[in-house]
């Protein structure tokens, strides 16, 4: 599969289950602790770039855990796991060594303005902290996104 083509599968997939990030996201963002100073939406991509990844919300402010046992129910807002029926979501799987791109900068590239939609469509106003869309370990050509 090409990059264009894995752009568009990838979508699919995301767009299938946006409705149940967009509840997380509300949920995590009406729970927010008060001493919290920023919002992080981590994407990881997993460390063999076949395709898998999860999307995590990171509070930041004094005392991190504290903070972030506070949203640890709803943190993950979006995980692809292994199953015994295979993946789910099924999100489309790629053979990194026998693909013409960097699967996890295009995987995280995607992922990184499917997360900017949503919040561009979710209620926001009554967050005043800052929030940013980033990747583990660097991955992505176009994030840090700053969101506020």
């Amino acid at each position: 599969m090409g990059e264009n083509q894995y752009r568009i599968e990838l979508k699919k997939v995301l767009d299938a289950h946006k409705s149940n990030v967009e509840k997380r996201l509300d949920m995590i963002f009406k729970s927010l602790p008060e001493n919290t100073k920023s919002i992080e939406l981590m994407i990881f991509p997993d460390q063999d770039g076949e395709g898998t990844f999860s999307v995590r919300v990171s509070l930041s402010g004094p005392d991190l855990y504290v903070l972030n046992k506070a949203i640890e129910d709803t943190a993950d807002i979006f995980n692809v796991k292994h199953t015994s029926q295979g993946l789910e979501p099924n999100v489309p799987m790629m053979d990194p060594f026998n693909s013409s791109f960097d699967i996890n900068d295009v995987l995280v590239d995607v992922v990184g303005n499917w997360v900017k939609s949503i919040w561009d469509i979710i209620s926001t106003e009554n967050i005043k902290l800052p929030v940013t869309i980033l990747a583990d370990e660097g991955y992505g050509t176009t994030l840090p996104i700053k969101l506020k």
